[in-house]
């Protein structure tokens, strides 16, 4: 397929989640609650856990009308933990919105991120399959433990293990659901589903590098972690380097230990001559080659060809 047909196809797929997110029942809800629900899921987003969960059950040969009930269920669960995680981090935007918190208030924002995880257990048991259910139960649990995590070790200093056990939780865990749902609900063999499995976890953890890339390269975000006080991975590599000045790493903990400002200007300056930039795009891309591993052993088809587009454009292409 030619790269105008696969993005056409990506897009297709966008524009069916969408739709049919518009279209969610919500009639069980009482209007206080509908209200913050589909504002939340009108916000947008690049539906990348369902678009993964639909061309995983392709890949294994199966429907994607089969395979929304679980996409559903990924995405629901995920804008959950969206609104809980942007209450925990007092984040007033989301997608350029403000955040559900903002607009309807802390306590109904809890109360409609507990319902939008609650409905996506719900779409989960209506595939009749126990397996989609249990995986799904957990990967709630192992999300929730990444954010106490990362809140439990703000303005500390942690090891690239940790923090890439963070990443796995908070990230990868929901990715890695994403593509096993997609082989189970699809009809694929336990091989299949543990290389999906895999593909979803490299990519997950890959992408929460890229979050922490990109919140340096866009304007002031390169601020935002750091006086916040969440560990990235440019962070810990650039205290590590042999490259930094004492100078530049006490500006650094200066910042991240108390919330002190620093120029954003600055930030990316020692990240750059530190070469934890750098260090981070590599450990990214090592991430995305590994997505690519995983997927060796499928035979070539259209969803293979846009699950390795997806690796391309997100990871091997992005612009540093």
């Amino acid at each position: 397929m030619s790269e105008a047909l696969i993005e056409e196809r990506l897009r297709n797929l966008r524009e069916y989640i969408d739709e049919t997110l518009e279209h969610l029942d919500l009639t069980s809800l009482h209007p206080l609650m509908e209200a913050p629900v589909r504002y939340m899921l009108k916000t947008g987003g690049k539906r990348l856990r369902p678009l993964i969960c639909l061309l995983s059950a392709e890949l294994v040969g199966g429907e994607r009308e089969k395979a929304i009930k679980p996409s559903l269920a990924l995405e629901l669960i995920h804008n959950g933990t969206l609104i809980h995680d942007d209450i925990i981090d007092e984040d007033e935007t989301r997608r350029g919105k403000p955040s559900v918190h903002i607009t309807y208030g802390v306590k109904r924002g809890i109360l409609a991120g507990d319902i939008l995880l609650s409905l996506g257990l719900k779409y989960a048991a209506e595939t009749g399959d126990p397996r989609i259910v249990e995986w799904l139960s957990e990967t709630s649990s192992k999300m929730v433990q990444g954010v106490a995590l990362q809140t439990h070790y703000r303005r500390r200093i942690l090891s690239e293990e940790e923090y890439l056990e963070i990443a796995y939780l908070k990230s990868g865990s929901l990715f890695e659901a994403s593509a096993a749902l997609g082989a189970l609900i699809g009809g694929g063999d336990d091989v299949e589903v543990e290389r999906l499995a895999s593909f979803g976890r490299c990519f997950g953890v890959a992408y929460q590098i890229r979050d922490d890339i990109q919140g340096i390269l866009n304007g002031d975000e390169a601020l935002n972690d750091l006086v916040n006080g969440d560990v990235t991975l440019p962070l810990i590599y650039a205290l590590e380097s042999p490259s930094i000045t004492e100078a530049e790493r006490e500006s650094l903990l200066q910042a991240y230990e108390t919330g002190s400002l620093l120029e954003a200007d600055e930030v990316r300056r020692i990240y750059i001559h530190s070469k934890a930039l750098e260090r981070a795009v590599e450990k990214m891309r090592l991430y995305a080659e590994e997505c690519i591993e995983a997927l060796r052993g499928f035979e070539s088809s259209p969803p293979l060809e846009c699950l390795l587009h997806l690796v391309d454009i997100y990871y091997l292409k992005m612009e540093v």
